[in-house]
């Protein structure tokens, strides 16, 4: 499955993560964190082709937590191979 998230208009974590969970389709109970997002990015489930656009604006408003979140889906592909990515500014 191909989905694109546009970072655009992340301004804070919250809106980072509810972002990711309204557009990967997370559960209820995903717990809106970096663990928790490796944990979901890492389970079973069909291959994932995650494009991130818009990303330089996030990472402005986001700084090193951008940092830190884009190693999160970057680990999470070494640690599982139907996860891919692509990062775009």
């Amino acid at each position: 499955m191909e989905i694109t998230v546009d970072l655009g208009s992340v301004t804070n974590r919250e809106g980072l993560h509810n972002l990711l969970a309204q557009s990967l389709h997370f559960p209820e109970y995903y717990g809106r964190n970096l663990d928790a997002l490796f944990d979901l990015l890492t389970e079973p489930h069909e291959m994932w082709s995650l494009t991130f656009k818009n990303s330089a604006p996030a990472k402005a408003a986001l700084g090193e937590y951008f940092d830190r979140f884009r190693q999160t889906v970057l680990d999470a592909e070494e640690e599982i191979a139907c996860v891919k990515s692509e990062w775009l500014d």
